[in-house]
């Protein structure tokens, strides 16, 4: 039992470590330009051990998509689940998602990601892990849902959980794709992208704000 142990750890280990190296590969080449065989050689493992891991590319993508998400779901829950007002919980998710390593540890990958998926002829192998592990995170959104029918910082005239996920969803999608864009973009100091974060959070908190 104990040896079966063992090489359980050291599969999981290494299928961490090929996701990870994958990832930096796609994010520093793109999706369409890598191949399975580059991932090998950085992993410095042999093509048919990569796939045994990951038969199809497209599993490894998905794969690596799950685990950008996976990675912030222990924050969200730290925050959602706050000792705190739903209002507050909700300005907190906010700021986390404008966090600089928040941005730079998800946004370029999920943006090519979702580009990629939406093209593909066919669904994508083991997507619906995707999309299950983004319910999880909405799920995890639902306490301040719950907090915010209850403590009253929220306004009880709305519906409450379209709205919270609305605002979390439309925030982040801005931020996410205002920082792609900041590179290549040209803004004066009054509308930069910090204050443009800042005047849209203020407008969709003072819409819930009882």
């Amino acid at each position: 039992m104990a040896l079966i142990g063992v090489r359980e750890k050291k599969k999981n280990a290494r299928y961490k470590s090929i996701v990870l190296q994958a990832e930096r590969l796609f994010l520093e080449n793109g999706l369409d330009h890598v191949q399975m065989q580059d991932i090998a050689d950085a992993e410095r493992i042999g093509i048919a051990t990569l796939f045994r891991y990951f038969p199809k590319k497209d599993k490894l993508i998905v794969a690596v998509a799950v685990a950008n998400l996976e990675r912030h779901i222990g924050k969200y829950k730290e925050l959602a689940g706050a000792s705190k007002p739903a209002y507050e919980r909700l300005e907190n998710v906010l700021d986390y998602l404008t966090r600089e390593d928040h941005l730079q540890s998800g946004v370029k990958f999920r943006e090519a990601f979702e580009s990629y998926a939406s093209f593909a002829k066919n669904p994508l192998t083991d997507i619906q892990d995707y999309i299950e592990t983004q319910k999880e995170i909405t799920g995890i959104f639902m306490e301040i849902v719950e907090a915010g029918i209850t403590d009253g910082s929220i306004r009880a005239d709305i519906p409450v959980k379209e709205t919270v996920i609305t605002i979390i969803n439309a925030y982040g999608t801005f931020c996410n794709n205002i920082a792609l864009k900041s590179p290549i973009s040209y803004l004066e100091e009054d509308i930069a992208t910090p204050n443009q974060q800042r005047i849209l959070k203020q407008m969709l908190l003072s819409y819930i704000r009882p």
